[in-house]
């Protein structure tokens, strides 16, 4: 198949302005849709796989603030005593990102760090004798943006959040379950 010169030469300009605009820089918000799979600790409670929505602002060419939610994942647990049912676990994560290369024009590749804490929802205990307490915990990031126009860039991630379960009955603890999930995800991030 020939590439018409046209379409090569509007095709090469388009790249090279958009490279003259890639910079990430103080003031740019972005919202990103991520699809999420999370390896747990223990195997008391399922492995489920999830979506998320996560938004950000850069006040910073490098330092900047993500908020991140996932959906409600339905999980079956088993505990060490014996009672059964399932749950749902909602987590949100609110990180200080820090981009190294926040600011250079020409890269594509951004990668970023994060580091702040998790908080996760548990509710809809199915088992009526029991209750599981939200949680707060350490959550750290590690990920990286290629980005594809000056607006659209495929993100993916690794994050490692601290999350217990602990299940009550009468309150008292039955059983305290350390779930820390390591989470890979994978996303389209919009920068405004």
């Amino acid at each position: 198949m020939r590439i018409s010169p046209l379409v090569a030469a509007a095709t090469l300009s388009l790249i090279t302005v958009s490279g003259q605009a890639l910079a990430y820089q103080a003031g740019d918000v972005y919202v990103r849709g991520e699809f999420e799979k999370s390896d747990l600790a223990s195997n008391q409670l399922s492995r489920e796989s999830g979506f998320g929505l996560a938004g950000g602002y850069l006040f910073t060419d490098m330092f900047g603030v993500e908020l991140g939610i996932g959906e409600k994942l339905e999980h079956d647990f088993v505990l060490n005593a014996g009672d059964a049912g399932s749950l749902e676990r909602m987590p949100v994560n609110l990180l200080l990102q820090y981009y190294p290369l926040g600011g250079v024009a020409e890269s594509r590749v951004q990668p970023f760090v994060g580091v702040g804490m998790n908080y996760t929802r548990f509710s809809s205990v199915s088992n009526a004798d029991l209750s599981v307490d939200s949680n707060y915990g350490f959550a750290g990031q590690l990920g990286m943006d290629l980005v594809i126009t000056d607006n659209l860039s495929a993100t993916s991630f690794a994050r490692y959040t601290e999350v217990d379960a602990t299940f009550e009955s009468g309150g008292q603890t039955v059983e305290d379950v350390r779930l820390d999930p390591m989470t890979v995800g994978a996303g389209i991030t919009y920068r405004f």
